[in-house]
């Protein structure tokens, strides 16, 4: 679990990787791999991929008959799309390698149950399953598009009558939910809000406008002041060909529940977990965080030695002594890639770009990403101390977190 996404260790054609699980694609997407690396793939075909982002086409190739293998699972005519080189930040954004996507094709043949509090995936043939009696849960039919899964859901606001939308289910998307406005559904951005740096697809970065709703409404289960995300339609334009779609449902609502993904039934299984009442926040900081390589640490680390001291009987004394020994490391390094117009960290002065050395006070390659946000996304008020390094020049920055919504 990374930010609440899921990632899984997967073999493609004996070479062992890591995937983001994404019920969000409808398709098998490798990335992350050199030209060299490409050449444990099957009966290559190129092709060109658009998806979420604002950058032109991805150049990648489409391979059939790969031989896929999750656990015990394995799947021996696997298709997938490769994009080659290393365009896609994905790794960087979430600080772990990630080598590529795993969606439709993986969840249309089993029954998957996630338990996001154990962090734990079990996985089904659908003639094993067994549904237990659950007073606590409730079972939501799914839509599919093209092979990705919707639910119908309400959204209340302020003001306005609620309503009814189809959500795309997301699991790869870090927010907990996207709403596409729509004059003609009266979807629209409400009156508080401000512009964002909303996540990271293929083909780039995604903006638009944060805010916050009344409530989300999946059956019975009522998401209260939950944060709401309205991309720009620039981004939009080469992804929303379901004109039913409304928006999608993410990762940060997804892990309040333990779930159950039935794609032959075409359900859903929802059961609130202990996390399901806890407040929904963003990063109130104003900068986003990514990997950028690594530096080598040096680090001095005390080591008792001892002497014996032949001067004091035939044995000797033993003395005890403290020495120190150097020790040099790799760490992770990080900088700022994106930052919000007008948050705290623009007004601070911070700058994309800047490599981040110290965190309150405390290095901050002890941190990986996913602390990093938690911090940022805390609690108002907050004091953030950052020593940077700007063009090699160190500097100190200082801030409080701002809640706006």
């Amino acid at each position: 679990m990374i930010n609440d996404l899921v990632i899984l260790p997967v073999e493609i054609n004996g070479r062992e990787l890591s995937f983001l699980l994404d019920t969000g694609v409808n398709s098998t997407i490798l990335f992350s791999l050199s030209e060299e690396d490409t050449t444990v793939i099957n009966n290559p075909v190129t092709v060109y991929l658009k998806g979420l982002g604002g950058g032109k086409p991805l150049r990648g190739l489409q391979s059939s008959h790969n031989l896929l293998k999750i656990g015990d699972i394995v799947a021996k005519d696997h298709s997938l799309y490769i994009i080659p080189g290393d365009v896609v930040g994905i790794s960087n954004r979430l600080g772990v390698e990630v080598n590529g996507i795993l969606g439709y094709d993986f969840f249309k043949d089993f029954i998957v149950e996630f338990n996001y509090k154990r962090k734990k995936m079990k996985v089904y043939e659908p003639e094993a399953y067994e549904y237990k009696k659950c007073r606590e849960c409730v079972d939501l039919p799914l839509y599919f598009y093209k092979g990705k899964p919707y639910v119908d859901a309400e959204i209340s606001e302020k003001g306005k009558t609620p309503k009814n939308v189809r959500l795309l289910i997301d699991s790869g998307s870090g927010d907990a939910l996207w709403l596409f406005k729509n004059t003609e559904k009266d979807i629209t951005l409400p009156e508080k809000s401000f512009e964002d740096f909303l996540g990271f697809g293929i083909t780039g970065s995604v903006y638009g406008d944060r805010s916050r709703i009344k409530a989300l409404s999946m059956g019975k289960f009522d998401l209260r002041e939950i944060t709401v995300s309205f991309p720009d339609s620039l981004y939009l334009q080469d992804i929303n060909a379901f004109e039913e779609r409304d928006g999608s449902i993410g990762s940060q609502v997804l892990r309040r529940f333990h779930s159950v993904f039935d794609y032959e039934k075409k359900m859903l299984r929802l059961k609130p977990n202990s996390d399901f009442k806890d407040p929904f926040e963003y990063n109130m900081s104003g900068i986003v965080v990514e990997h950028n390589g690594y530096n080598i640490v040096k680090n001095a680390k005390s080591k008792p030695v001892f002497n014996v001291d032949s001067n004091n009987g035939d044995e000797g004394t033993r003395v005890y002594k403290s020495t120190l020994q150097i020790v040099y490391s790799l760490e992770p390094s990080y900088e700022i890639a994106e930052i919000r117009p007008n948050s705290p960290a623009e007004e601070s002065g911070l700058m994309i770009g800047d490599e981040i050395v110290r965190l309150n006070g405390r290095p901050v390659y002890r941190y990986n990403l996913e602390k990093i946000l938690q911090i940022f996304s805390s609690k108002e008020g907050r004091r953030i101390k950052l020593s940077i390094l700007r063009s090699g020049v160190p500097m100190e920055i200082e801030f409080r977190l701002e809640r706006i919504l």
